[in-house]
């Protein structure tokens, strides 16, 4: 339950981000998608079994709003880790692989929203294979102020870093 709170303050986060930006006005609307990068060295994925400490690496961040005339609204937030690596408390080195992406619509003339993150990780021995993963989907449909439907997936055996 608290995963399930944690990952809908993420996204009405994100979705205000959004707002704010779309509401700055027509100059900033449909603007290139920002980019960024990131050291991560210190972050932690803490999984069922073990913690893996990342010792080396970035994440590259693209976010992109939009609006149209008629005044609906999107915005997208992609995450990817750009060689990252990490150690498990043995020393031993993996890589981390996969993406997080959020993304969300508003809908001016049906005061609908919908919101959408996927949250997937792999953590992968030098040799290739999957030894634990963050594997994550939330959605939400808001109507009218109301939530309407809720899905909340995790198959993972880890949380991503906060």
């Amino acid at each position: 339950m608290i995963r399930r709170l944690e990952r809908a303050v993420a996204v009405i986060a994100m979705s205000v981000v959004a707002a704010l930006g779309v509401l700055a006005g027509p100059s900033s609307a449909n603007q290139p998608a920002f980019h960024f990068e990131e050291d991560v060295t210190g972050l932690t994925f803490v999984c069922e079994s073990t913690t893996y400490t990342i010792t080396s690496g970035s994440i590259k961040l693209t976010a992109h709003e939009g609006e149209s005339e008629s005044g609906n609204a999107n915005f997208t937030f992609t995450l990817t880790p750009q060689k990252v690596v990490a150690e498990d408390p043995a020393g031993n080195a993996y890589r981390i692989v996969g993406a997080f992406w959020v993304g969300g619509t508003f809908n001016a003339q049906r005061g609908s929203e919908q919101f959408t993150l996927t949250d997937k990780f792999q953590i992968v021995t030098r040799g290739g294979g999957s030894v634990d993963s963050v594997n994550v989907t939330f959605h939400v449909n808001v109507v009218d102020g109301e939530v309407t439907n809720i899905k909340d997936f995790d198959f993972g055996t880890c949380a991503s870093p906060a």
